[in-house]
């Protein structure tokens, strides 16, 4: 979808260059060299103004970009936390219960490598985070660089709106054609307005609306890939209490403890 938007701002701006360069078919009063020079100032100042409304509005959609981006992040790097803190101290309790049972007797050598066991168990669960992490990550720059993209074009093309009347000067014989030259500059402010209202505010929007769609999006897919490494620990944590009984008991039986 992102890839539709950025198509039908290029469309815009090749309908507006079509739009400049067609001949004028609305009728108007012969216009002088005087009086050029009066509507030339009047439409300066109108896409001056137009220029900057539109930066306004350019520089609004950036923050709500920027915005949505930072809570998706700050939703993340939360989520992230929580797991990390889970994979660090999710396995404290069955540490103690190791070394309780090297005091109790147990095979050292066999219950030490249990530990081990543990730690790279960790390792692995945090590698499984990582990759979490990066597949988030990618999503959500493919979801904000579209729309950065759209956002870099439509500040060039408002910046070009401040220019329309000195550029037209190299486009149109104000000498010989005044009257041409005005017209021009009245049809051009009028479409350039349209098409910011009617085409690309509409675009801008939808982005908008499609940052703030799918960032709870986002946000779920990486809890629910996180989760899933979790989920992972009771079975190992089972499966280490299963071999700490065969690292304990020879000891116990040749010491003549009886097992409770």
């Amino acid at each position: 979808m992102m890839g539709v938007s950025v198509k039908l701002v290029f469309c815009a701006v090749a309908l507006l260059a079509t739009i400049a360069a067609a001949p004028s078919s609305i009728p108007s009063k012969k216009s002088t060299i005087g009086e050029l020079v009066e509507i030339v100032e009047e439409y300066r100042v109108l896409f001056e103004e137009l220029s900057q409304e539109k930066d306004q509005m350019l520089a609004f959609a950036r923050t709500g970009l920027f915005a949505s981006y930072r809570h998706m992040n700050e939703a993340i790097l939360e989520n992230l936390g929580e797991t990390r803190n889970t994979i660090e101290y999710g396995f404290d309790e069955l540490r103690t219960d190791i070394a309780a049972a090297i005091l109790d007797g147990g095979d050292e050598d066999c219950l030490l490598g249990l530990a081990s066991e543990i730690r790279d168990e960790q390792r692995a669960l945090a590698t499984g985070m990582s990759i979490c992490s990066q597949f988030t990550t990618d999503v959500k720059d493919d979801l904000s660089y579209s729309f950065y993209e759209v956002l870099e074009l439509l500040q060039r093309l408002s910046t070009a709106l401040s220019e329309y009347t000195t550029w037209s000067f190299s486009t149109h014989n104000s000498v010989t054609d005044p009257q041409e030259h005005a017209e021009y500059l009245r049809r051009t402010y009028a479409e350039s307005r349209d098409m910011w209202e009617y085409e690309v505010l509409p675009i801008i929007q939808f982005q908008i609306d499609a940052i703030e769609y799918n960032r709870p999006i986002v946000v779920d897919d990486n809890m629910d890939c996180l989760e899933k490494i979790v989920d992972q620990m009771p079975m190992f944590e089972e499966y280490i209490r299963g071999k700490m009984e065969t690292c304990a008991e020879p000891f116990k039986a040749a010491l003549g403890v009886k097992k409770n």
